[in-house]
């Protein structure tokens, strides 16, 4: 695979946690604003609405329903949470990461992602509608659909990832590195304005062009 160009791949530097704290799920409360701690299968209220983790992990969350409304997550990772829904409305995402995870609906309409790092996940309906993603990477994911509808995305990358729908319905494409993703439905042709395609996607793409364009391919 070609190697990225500086100017158009993720800036993201390596998270590195030191020195947590054995949180409690006590703590975990709706609005709460946490330094530095870890938490272990913590059992969760049924909101952490406007929560704020800064230099947290949280890891081996299992909950039928998680509400991150509003939350902010910086210098902080969730690793290996399973959850049907994830809704995280209007949340901040800054300079974290989210690994090996399951996850069906995540949430993330009108959210704010910078330097985030999501990996190693097997997600259901990605909703991105309206969301700013700058310096963000997907990898090894796979998608039922990802959905980037509205949304402005700056150095936004995928590698090694699988989905089975993309919309990029009125999308503001800067940067956005889809080469790494193989992707079997497409919607919102117009997205693709800015967005890095390899060779192999356009030829796939040919006759969804054409049809696009009102063109009749033909022998």
């Amino acid at each position: 695979m070609a190697k990225r160009q500086s100017a158009t791949a993720p800036r993201i530097d390596p998270l590195v946690l030191r020195n947590l704290a054995e949180g409690e799920s006590g703590d975990l409360l709706p609005g709460a604003d946490l330094d530095g701690l870890r938490f272990e299968r913590p059992v969760l209220p049924r909101s952490l609405a406007g929560v704020t983790l800064l230099e947290c992990e949280l890891t081996e969350v299992t909950e039928d329903r998680l509400e991150l409304r509003g939350a902010r997550l910086l210098e902080s990772r969730v690793s290996r949470c399973s959850a049907p829904s994830v809704s995280a409305h209007g949340s901040t995402w800054r300079d974290a990461e989210v690994i090996e995870s399951r996850i069906g609906a995540l949430e993330l309409s009108d959210s704010e992602l910078r330097r985030v790092v999501v990996e190693g996940s097997k997600l259901g309906w990605v909703n991105l509608r309206g969301a700013n993603l700058q310096d963000v990477l997907f990898r090894n994911c796979t998608f039922d659909e990802i959905d980037f509808g509205g949304a402005t995305t700056a150095r936004v990358a995928f590698e090694g990832c699988v989905a089975e729908k993309l919309n990029l319905t009125k999308s503001k494409s800067g940067a956005l590195d889809l080469r790494g993703l193989e992707f079997h439905e497409i919607e919102g042709l117009e997205g693709l304005r800015g967005a890095l395609l390899s060779h192999e996607q356009v030829a796939l793409l040919a006759e969804t062009f054409a049809a696009h364009f009102g063109a009749t391919v033909d022998g």
